[in-house]
C-alpha cells in the first residue's frame, strides 16, 4: 500500500466534466443513488485488508469501485457525524456535537443533501437509521416525508432469546452480546433488507431518478446476529488489544464507555472488560458485520436484478470506527484513528473498478461529490470538496489533511501525524498528543512533550488554529 501527499489548491486543477445534462459522463440520464451507512464500521473489512473478517459483498462492491483508505468523521459519535455528513456542514463547539444531535435544532436552516436531490427531480427515501433521531428533517428531506423504521413494541434493543427479552423488559437493560438461531429477518437488519427489495421493485418501475439511503444498524451494540454469522468465527482467533493508553497520553484522551457500559453484562466504571467479555465482544462485532454484509449484498443483488446497476452510483460507509479494547477503550469518543477513520467506498457509472485513493478525505466531501455525479449544484453551506476527480484518477491528490473534533477536542490529522489539542474556556491548550502515523500507525507513542518534536508541533499547532479560526 503507497501514500501520496494531499495538497488542496491541485483539487481545482483538476476536471473530468461530470457537470453536463444528465449527471456521470457518458449518461443520457441522471444516475439513481443507493446510499448505505452501516453503523459502527471499523476499517477493518477484507476490503481493507482484514483478512480474517468474512465481507465478500463488500469486498466485491469495493473490487466494482472507489475504495478510499483514509475517510475521516468529523465527529465520532452517531447523531453528530450524520449531521455534518447530510449537510455537508463542519461540526464546531456549537454545532453537530453529540449522540443526540438534530439537524432541525442546530441548522433548521440548512438544505439537506437528501432535500437537494429532491428540489432536482428525485424521488427520496429512507429506511432504516439515517438520521440518528430518525425523523430529523423528514418532511423536507423525504418524498413522503417520513422514514420508515422499524421497532419491536416490546424493546429497542432487538433481542430475541426469551430471557434477554425478559431482563431488557425489567431492567431496561440486556446483555451486550446475542446469538439466535433463527432467519436472517428475525433481526432489524434482515427486515431491512427485506424492505429494500421490495422498494427498489416499485422505484425501478418509475421513470424519475431516486434517492435511497439505508441505515443498517448492526455492527451497533448489541452485537447480536443469528448464530450462522457467529458461527463464521472462533472467540479464540482474536487478539486482544493491549488494555492501555498510549505512552504518554493525557487523561482527557480516556474515557469510561459508557456505552458499552449501559449493558447487563458489562462491569460499573471504572472497572475494566474482563478477557471473557472481550473476546465476545470482539467475536459479536464480527459476527455482526458478517450479518450485515449479507444484508447489503441481498440489496446488491436485486440491483442487478432490477436492470438498475448501470445507472446506480452506489456508495457504502460507517458513521464513524469503534474501539474493541485499542488504547484501553472501547466504543467510539475519541480522536484517535480507529475511531474517526471509516471505510467510504463508491462505485459510479463509468468510471474505473478496482481503485484504491489513498488521499485523506473527510465526510463533508460526500455532498458535493454526489451532486457533481448528479449534475447539479450543492448549496453554499456544503463547504467539502467534490471527490469526483479521484474517482476518475486515483492517482490525483485528496487533501493536505482534515480536522476531527470531539467535545473539547480539535485534531488535525496530516499524511504524517496527527495533532489532538484540548482546549478550556479561555480558549488555551490544557492538554494534547502527537503522533507519528507513519512510524506508528497504532498510535501508542505520544510525541507532544519529547523535545526533538517541538517543531513539529508547533508547525501543526499553527494549521490548526488558522483552521479554528476560518471554520464556519
Amino acid at each position: 500500500m503507497y501514500y501520496k501527499i494531499a495538497i488542496y489548491f491541485f483539487i481545482g486543477l483538476f476536471s473530468i466534466g461530470v457537470k453536463a445534462a444528465g449527471g456521470v459522463a457518458g449518461q443520457d440520464k441522471q444516475p439513481n443513488v443507493l446510499f448505505i451507512m452501516i453503523d459502527d464500521l471499523r476499517v477493518e473489512l477484507g476490503a481493507y485488508g482484514g483478512e480474517h473478517v468474512l465481507s465478500p459483498n463488500i469486498d466485491m462492491l469495493a473490487a466494482q469501485g472507489t475504495r478510499f483508505a483514509n475517510a475521516y468523521v468529523s465527529v465520532p459519535v452517531c447523531g453528530a457525524s450524520r449531521a455534518s455528513l447530510f449537510t455537508g456542514m463542519r461540526a464546531t463547539p456549537d454545532r453537530f456535537k453529540n449522540y443526540y444531535t438534530s439537524v432541525e435544532k442546530d441548522a433548521p436552516e440548512a438544505t439537506t443533501i437528501f432535500e437537494q436531490f429532491k428540489d432536482n427531480g428525485y424521488h427520496t427515501a429512507a429506511y432504516g437509521k439515517i438520521f440518528h433521531q430518525v425523523q430529523d428533517t423528514a418532511g423536507k428531506s423525504w418524498t413522503a416525508k417520513k422514514a420508515w423504521n422499524w421497532r419491536r413494541h416490546t424493546q429497542n434493543r432487538d433481542y430475541q432469546l426469551p430471557e434477554n427479552i425478559a431482563e431488557y423488559k425489567k431492567t431496561k437493560s440486556g446483555p451486550s452480546t446475542e446469538s439466535f438461531d433463527g432467519p436472517d429477518d428475525v433481526y432489524f437488519g434482515g427486515k431491512l433488507a427485506s424492505k429494500a427489495i421490495t422498494v427498489m421493485s416499485d422505484l425501478a418501475a418509475s421513470e424519475q431518478p431516486f434517492f435511497l439511503a439505508l441505515g443498517f444498524t448492526k455492527p451497533h451494540l448489541p452485537f447480536n446476529a443469528p448464530k450462522k454469522y457467529w458461527d463464521l468465527y472462533d472467540a479464540q482467533q482474536f487478539e486482544l488489544a493491549e488494555n492501555s493508553l498510549p505512552e504518554g497520553a493525557p487523561k482527557q484522551a480516556y474515557h469510561q464507555f459508557g456505552e458499552l457500559r449501559s449493558y447487563s453484562d458489562t462491569p460499573k466504571a471504572p472497572r475494566p472488560v474482563g478477557e471473557d467479555q472481550a473476546r465476545r465482544l470482539i467475536h459479536g462485532y464480527h459476527a455482526a458485520v458478517s450479518y450485515t454484509d449479507a444484508q447489503v449484498g441481498k440489496v446488491l443483488k436485486q440491483l442487478d436484478a432490477l436492470g438498475l446497476t448501470e445507472n446506480t452510483i452506489v456508495i457504502l460507509m460507517g458513521d464513524h470506527g469503534y474501539a474493541l479494547g485499542e488504547h484501553g477503550l472501547w466504543c467510539k469518543h475519541s480522536t484517535f484513528d480507529v475511531a474517526t477513520k471509516t471505510p467510504l467506498i463508491i462505485r459510479a457509472p463509468n468510471m474505473p473498478a478496482n481503485q484504491t485513493v489513498e488521499g485523506l478525505v473527510e465526510f463533508i466531501d460526500i455532498f458535493p461529490t454526489l451532486t457533481e455525479l448528479a449534475g447539479f449544484d450543492s448549496p453554499a453551506q456544503a463547504v467539502g470538496i467534490s471527490l469526483a476527480p479521484q474517482l476518475s484518477d486515483s492517482s490525483l491528490p485528496a487533501r493536505a489533511a482534515v480536522f476531527p473534533r470531539y467535545h473539547s477536542a480539535e485534531a488535525i490529522h496530516t499524511d504524517q501525524y496527527t495533532l489532538t489539542q484540548w482546549f478550556g474556556a479561555n480558549g488555551r491548550v490544557r492538554a494534547q498528543m502527537l503522533y507519528d502515523n507513519k512510524n506508528d500507525p497504532d498510535e501508542t507513542r505520544n510525541l507532544a512533550n519529547l523535545p526533538e518534536y517541538r517543531e513539529v508541533l508547533a508547525g501543526l499547532s499553527a494549521q490548526l488554529s488558522a483552521y479554528l479560526k476560518a471554520r464556519k
